[in-house]
């Protein structure tokens, strides 16, 4: 892992990124992550299908939310900007309620 973490920060440094503050890891918060995933699903805003969750996009913006990829929310996400942002896990096959 070190030698991977050494590559990523040589690659950043050489980008021109400034170095983090603090390196962590995201298995240094699984527990979290879980506890996260199972209340937005406890509140309705997520569902599991095949052994993954998915987030509800219906239930999050009924809920007042807005769901915004890389430029400002326009009121609509597109099946277009769908795929674009879930690559091939959206064209699989799978109960998951939106595209």
């Amino acid at each position: 892992r070190i030698v991977e973490q050494n590559a990523f920060l040589n690659d950043m440094d050489a980008l021109g990124v400034r170095p983090p503050d603090v390196l962590t890891r995201v298995t240094e918060y699984v527990v979290q992550i879980v506890d996260f995933v199972a209340r937005i699903v406890e509140k309705g805003l997520a569902y599991a299908s095949n052994g993954s969750v998915y987030l509800s996009i219906d239930a999050f913006k009924q809920a007042g939310h807005t769901y915004r990829k890389l430029k400002p929310f326009s009121g609509i996400t597109s099946e277009e900007d769908m795929a674009e942002g879930e690559g091939a896990l959206g064209s699989e096959a799978s109960e998951k309620r939106h595209p």
